[in-house]
């Protein structure tokens, strides 16, 4: 019972912190709102659609994969990561901010659109990954050392640090092979921490 009312308590109190109490607060959603809806277009992506068309791109030797669909697979699965993120980041927040609370975050946790936020966060921004990669091979193979090494960090940087399922399966570690072949730089990558 106790318990309950605490829960109640926090949320009341957390609802009233980022509700908008005054019409300067309100004119301000709407900027942002209309500043959101020139950076980020008025139509939703479809997600089926970027899985498929990589799908497709992806499977293709490099040599006859398409810089142009590249281009458009990474920038349309970047922007479905994005909105997925609107979500998942206020989750993130909520949980960072009454993580002192057990019982508050441990509800949270029990809500299945976490995991499925994070699964499709990482399917997305895995997409985009590998087109950036892809990209960078084929500037590459046109002699485009410099926009190739960019592309190929963007690959690195964007991607999870940590190759858990090994360095065969791992953007970011056949990234950093790239760019250190570029650099003239040896030594073994990191892969994956073990205990």
């Amino acid at each position: 019972m106790l318990k309950s009312f605490f829960v109640k308590v926090i949320c009341f109190v957390v609802a009233l912190g980022v509700m908008p109490t005054n019409a300067e607060s309100i004119n301000s959603l709407e900027e942002e709102r209309t500043k959101q809806l020139q950076e980020l277009g008025v139509l939703l992506p479809n997600p089926e659609k970027i899985i498929a068309s990589a799908e497709q791109e992806f499977k293709k030797p490099i040599e006859n994969q398409s810089a142009d669909i590249l281009k458009e697979i990474a920038e349309e699965a970047n922007h479905y990561a994005n909105l997925v993120a609107k979500t998942s980041d206020e989750y993130t927040d909520y949980l960072r901010e009454n993580s002192r609370y057990d019982f508050v975050t441990e509800e949270v946790r029990r809500a299945s659109v976490i995991r499925n936020l994070g699964n499709q966060d990482i399917i997305f921004k895995n997409i985009r990954n590998r087109a950036y990669l892809n990209l960078g091979r084929l500037a590459l193979a046109e002699g485009q050392d410099m926009k190739a090494f960019l592309l190929f960090n963007d690959a690195f940087r964007l991607s999870a640090f940590s190759c858990s399922y090994g360095k065969d399966k791992c953007i970011r570690y056949e990234a950093e092979q790239y760019m250190k072949k570029l650099l003239g730089i040896e030594g073994e990558s990191y892969v994956n921490w073990q205990k």
